[in-house]
């Protein structure tokens, strides 16, 4: 759209009208003049007034005139089909109105289209939210470390990998241990302690065993 539209002056789509009742075509090129005159001072004198209505409304002096100068080449087209006793200011002005609602009716489309898309996101962002705040980066790991630590107890000498096991996995003090094992106090707690060391250096990455 141009900033200001060209209406329609003597000679345009002259050929495409329908000439009027009993007038030969010179005598009709003096009526469309004429008219076309007319419909220039009307411009003229009503686009100010329109435009400040329109942009009452739509909020943009851009769209405002190209709303109103849309609402005068309405008019301009369908003028000879309209009663003769029609009040021409009010019947644009009611075509500027129309116009104004068309578009703020798309307008409000275009915002909920937008408003759709950005709760869409929010939703997504909210989702996003949950997902890492639920997230125990421990957990992520869990298979990892199961898989480390059995293989590294599978990798200790058969004394270690049973003191270990009696101890950590069974839950049995040193005295069942050595017991169990037929072996000294002092002698679990070194193999503990080996297991320990080992399991620390293996799983560094992840945990530390105390």
């Amino acid at each position: 759209m141009t900033h200001e539209r060209d209406i329609i002056t003597p000679g345009k789509q002259l050929e495409s009208q329908v000439p009027f009742e009993g007038c030969n075509f010179d005598e009709y090129c003096n009526i469309y003049t004429n008219k076309a005159l007319e419909f220039e001072k009307l411009f003229s004198e009503l686009k100010p007034r329109y435009v400040a209505f329109a942009y009452r409304y739509v909020r943009n002096m851009q769209v405002a005139e190209d709303l109103v100068s849309d609402s005068f080449m309405a008019f301009w087209e369908m003028q000879q089909s309209l009663r003769p006793d029609i009040n021409v200011r009010a019947y644009i002005l009611t075509i500027v109105k129309n116009k104004c609602l068309n578009h703020l009716h798309a307008q409000i489309c275009h915002r909920n289209a937008e408003s759709d898309l950005q709760n869409s996101r929010m939703r997504l962002i909210e989702t996003d939210i949950k997902s890492c705040a639920a997230c125990d980066p421990y957990q992520l790991y869990s298979d990892d470390i199961r898989e480390i630590t059995d293989k590294t107890i599978r990798m200790m000498n058969p004394i270690t990998r049973d003191v270990f096991r009696l101890s950590r996995l069974e839950g049995k003090t040193y005295k069942e241990i050595a017991d169990t094992l037929n072996i000294s106090i002092s002698h679990v707690n070194f193999e503990i302690r080996k297991a320990l060391d080992l399991l620390r250096t293996e799983l560094q990455d992840y945990i530390s065993y105390d």
